[in-house]
């Protein structure tokens, strides 16, 4: 009691202390009174030692430090006045403390102002006028109360940013924060509201200029006309030793933001929004945006999260499009994060669903990615340039920081009247390569560029009927009349040309279906600059565009050939060829192993079943040579020339070849024949068409071939020629073939081949029959052939004079049989069959195809032996079966003059002793049997019987008779033309 009685009297007067230190805390100017309550003045309280870090001491548990504020809170009821005058925290951070019993001020230079009323109401009520917590910029105001009895603590602030507006050129800020806060020094809970605020530069000074990112987002990306938080809450245990980690994990915070307007890419125009509704928990932000649009587009139903925010923030942007015709929006959307897509000119209707994310990395720019799908309604575009249409497409991106792809996938994509393809394709921008896959629907490119060009048609387009004007061989007569230079003459010309003109070669290149090509694909590689390489390992096909120079390499033809009716047509099945272009207006082409099945030889007999060529192609002009230079070719609008060198043509295959290409030019459309007359007005109308196209220098429609040194096989006979030239024009083919002074005109007209063969040598015929016999049958003479062909039919007739038949089977058999007949030996010529057969003319007139040579009529006129006769012959079993007449006895006639009974017991009235012989058998050794005709079959038995006629005056008859002319068997008229 004594000693409570003396520390009051102690403490009634006061206690001066000039120095005194506890442990690491050190008190300056030290002075306590008791005066009801207790009044304090303290100089200098360093407590800076006791600040100091320790590596092995711990901070104080929260749950302390709230322990300390609740009894600070507690002990201010028994001070009358505090007054710390100097609070050392640091060398550098000192603060002050004053306290009247109802006032409090707290002073930290450079950190907190505050003062604050303490009223006592029961409770302990702390009104704090003033605070200012300067390194966080805010002032503050509001009402602090502890309650005794539940040992709870509210407290009601009024916040807003304290900034210096005019040093640190900001806009002023009108923000205030109502925050409201309650406390059981166990738990603590905080709840905030604000009014409307226009801007978030009050938030500058907060976010160093080192987080450029962060900075950039929210000050230049972000632009509203108001923000406001609605509600935010935040409950926490102060037990916990680590409250302040949890303070994000436990915030949540709800916030409307009005006329909202994001640039997620400087490059692009803002997304706009009337109202976007903020939302933050679990360390994550969502925005929820209400009437959003992108360029006038819709994107109702996007969404922004922003994940991760007290480290590795991360923003989410879900983007939903509704359907629209604004693709040149979202081109210029995916262009500004660099995804080009090669689009252009859609006029479809689009939606997309894409969401982008934005990872945000400290000093360092953000990662974006973006992926969803765009989806494309049915409509028209241009892909690199190119039309198509296609019925949907869906574009599915998956673009990483480190990768950038597209996924195209379509339905019915179709290029003009070119293509129908379902394709999927993946477009790899990090690579840069394409790769497809494309079912094919219909595939057809044709060389008549009008059926590419065409309204799709899902069927396989044929070329359309061009309207023809072709020769009314009927009225032409009349036309004739009027004169070949009236108006109504020249009017026809004119017609015929433009028909001509107007006719356009017509032949898929391409047709394939899904039968013979289900599927189809391709690779594109566009990672070297300006140059863009195509590769179709599965077609064997290569191109590349680099530099203005275009080069297209087809590798193997028999990959192309099953789906190229062209090469079918021309009968190609196998070869490579590079063609390749710098303006798309001159080509050149280089081709190898081109395996063509023509009629064509080598000198030496073998095919020419391969062939390499290279050539020009510039508007309506070709030029094409082989590389051997036995082939070229030159093509100027409708007239085409060929020249051909050193090869040998055989025409059996020819005419009987299963190319296509033959068969269409052996097919002709008119099967009518013209009467003499018609064909001979025809062909005046023919040649004054030539004729005027030649004045008025129009180039003809012609096919034109020159060969040199080559030998044509017909009937398997090889026929050499020094030259021929063959023209197709005007629906007619006419050829020249010239060999030394021999001559062979051929016209084919009306699908009927009309042949002269003239002036040819008994050495030509030997040589030509080389294919049947080895030996020469022939010694000198002329030949003259001529006949038509048709129907696989060949008729003709066979002139020559002045020959002989030597080593001839057949004749040697029928001499054999005359030999052997003893009445028929007294006037057989001495000559006969001793240097050959001697023919002073002879004519054969026939007909043969494949099977049969029918010999209608044979008239033989020899110095010695006179023949007449017909047969057959079978070309397939090498058998003939032949009748004839057989004259020895030429001189007779004068003797018969002088013996008119026997004349006519003999003769008869053809004036000639005759044998009829028939040939049958093998054509190489056929037999021979004699037939005596009825009217002289006892002619030689009845001179027999008249011995005593002196023979001797018969024989000088048959003499004298040689030295006569005979009676003329052909023509006096000479059928052969001599060149």
């Amino acid at each position: 009691m004594v000693l409570a009685l003396i520390l009051y009297i102690v403490l009634r007067n006061g206690i001066h202390v000039p120095s005194i230190q506890f442990g690491k805390v050190k008190l300056e100017q030290f002075y306590l009174k008791l005066d009801n309550k207790f009044l304090l003045e303290l100089g200098s309280l360093d407590i800076s030692a006791l600040l100091k870090p320790h590596p092995h001491k711990k901070p104080p548990p929260i749950n302390q430090i709230v322990q300390g504020i609740r009894s600070a809170i507690i002990g201010l009821g028994y001070f009358k006045r505090i007054d710390l005058k100097e609070i050392v925290f640091t060398p550098k951070i000192k603060a002050r403390v004053r306290f009247d019993g109802a006032n409090f001020a707290i002073s930290l230079p450079g950190w907190v102002e505050s003062r604050m009323l303490l009223q006592d109401q029961g409770d302990l009520h702390l009104k704090i006028l003033k605070l200012h917590v300067i390194p966080y910029r805010i002032h503050a105001s509001g009402d602090v109360f502890y309650h005794v009895k539940s040992n709870k603590l509210d407290f009601y602030l009024r916040a807003l940013p304290m900034l210096d507006i005019s040093r640190m050129n900001l806009r002023a800020s009108n923000l205030i924060a109502s925050i409201k806060g309650q406390t059981d020094f166990k738990n603590l809970s905080l709840s905030l509201s604000t009014n409307e605020f226009h801007h978030l530069d009050f938030l500058k000074p907060y976010i160093p200029h080192k987080f450029k990112a962060t900075r950039t987002w929210i000050f230049d990306r972000v632009q509203f006309s108001s923000l406001q938080i609605k509600e935010a809450h935040i409950g926490f245990s102060l037990k916990t030793k680590h409250a302040l980690p949890s303070i994000l994990e436990r915030l949540r915070v709800r916030a409307l933001v009005k006329e909202a307007r994001v640039h997620f890419n400087p490059l692009l125009p803002p997304i706009l929004s009337k109202e976007v509704w903020l939302e933050l928990k679990n360390k994550n932000l969502y925005m929820e945006p209400k009437n959003i649009f992108y360029d006038g587009m819709a994107l109702e139903g996007s969404r922004v999260q922003i994940d991760h925010l007290e480290k590795n923030q991360k923003l989410k942007a879900q983007i939903k499009i509704a359907p629209n015709t604004a693709y040149k929006r979202v081109k210029n959307l995916l262009k500004g994060y660099d995804i080009p897509l090669p689009i252009q000119d859609l006029q479809s209707k689009i939606s997309a669903d894409l969401l982008l994310n934005v990872q945000f990395r400290h000093q360092a720019h953000a990662l974006l990615s973006m992926q969803g799908t765009i989806q494309v309604q049915q409509g028209s575009f241009l892909l690199y340039n190119t039309p198509l249409f296609s019925q949907n497409t869906q574009i599915t991106l998956d673009i990483q920081p480190d990768l950038h792809r597209l996924y195209i996938q379509t339905q019915h994509t179709r290029y003009l009247n070119i293509a129908d393809v379902d394709a999927n394709i993946t477009l790899d921008f990090t690579h840069k390569r394409l790769s497809s896959q494309a079912k094919i629907h219909k595939l057809q490119f044709n060389t008549n560029n009008t059926i590419n060009t065409s309204p799709f048609d899902p069927n396989r387009s044929m070329p359309a009927q061009v309207p023809q004007h072709p020769l009314d061989l009927d009225s032409l007569g009349a036309l004739i009349a009027k004169g070949t230079r009236s108006k109504a003459f020249e009017k026809k010309i004119l017609e015929q040309i433009q028909s001509q003109n107007q006719e356009t070669f017509s032949q898929d290149v391409i047709y394939a279906t899904p039968k013979n090509l289900p599927t189809l694909s391709f690779s594109l590689d566009f990672s070297k600059p300006n140059i863009l390489k195509i590769k179709s390992q599965q077609l064997q096909l290569e191109a590349q565009m680099a530099q203005k120079t275009y080069v297209l390499q087809i590798r193997d033809l028999s990959k192309i050939a099953p789906i190229s009716p062209l090469l079918r047509y021309f009968a190609v099945y196998q070869g490579a060829v590079q063609i390749s272009t710098q303006d798309f207006k001159r080509f050149n082409f280089v081709s190898s192993n081109l395996g063509i099945d023509l009629p064509l030889y080598r000198h030496d007999g073998g095919r020419l079943s391969s062939f390499a060529f290279l050539g020009t192609i510039q508007g309506d002009m070709a030029e094409i040579f082989s590389l051997d230079g036995s082939v070229m070719a030159k093509i100027q609008g409708g007239e085409r020339m060929i020249f051909l060198k050193n090869i040998d043509f055989n025409l059996d295959e020819f005419l009987n070849s299963k190319m296509p290409a033959i068969k269409e030019l052996l097919t002709f459309k008119q099967h009518t024949q013209p009467t003499l007359e018609q064909a001979r007005n025809e062909e005046i109308f023919i040649r004054a068409k030539q004729r005027y196209e030649k004045r008025h220098q129009i180039t003809p429609d012609a096919t034109i071939i020159n060969a040199t040194n080559s030998v044509l096989t017909f009937k398997t006979l090889p026929l050499i020629f020094d030259s021929v030239r063959l023209v197709a024009r005007d629906g007619r083919v006419k050829a020249d073939a010239m060999y030394d002074r021999a001559m062979v005109n051929l016209d084919i007209v009306h699908a009927n081949l009309h042949l002269k063969a003239s002036n040819f040598s008994g050495d030509y015929i030997n040589m030509a029959l080389q294919g049947i016999t080895s030996k020469n049958l022939i010694e000198g003479g002329l030949y003259t052939l001529a006949g038509t062909y048709q129907d696989n039919a060949f008729n003709g007739q066979l002139t020559f004079q002045n020959t002989v038949v030597k080593n001839f089977k057949v004749l040697q058999n029928v001499i054999n049989v005359i030999n052997t007949i003893p009445s028929l030996i007294a006037f057989r010529n001495p000559r006969l069959g001793v240097n050959g057969y001697e023919i002073l003319k002879g004519r054969v007139i026939f007909g043969g195809n494949d099977d049969f040579i029918g010999i209608e009529k044979v008239q033989l006129t020899g110095a010695t032996l006179d023949v007449d006769g017909s047969g057959i012959i079978n070309l397939k079993s090498r058998k003939i079966d032949a009748v004839l007449n057989v004259s020895t006895i030429k001189a007779i006639s004068n003797i018969i003059n002088k013996i008119p009974i026997v004349n006519y017991l003999i003769l008869g009235g053809d004036g000639k002793i005759s044998t009829h012989v028939h040939l049958r058998g093998s054509l190489d050794n056929p037999t021979a049997k004699i037939t005596l005709a009825k009217d002289i079959a006892q002619a030689p038995f009845r001179i027999l019987r008249r011995i005593f006629t002196p023979i001797d005056i018969i024989v000088e008859e048959i003499k004298k008779g040689l030295k006569s002319h005979d009676y003329p068997r052909l023509s006096e008229e000479s059928e052969l033309h001599n060149p």
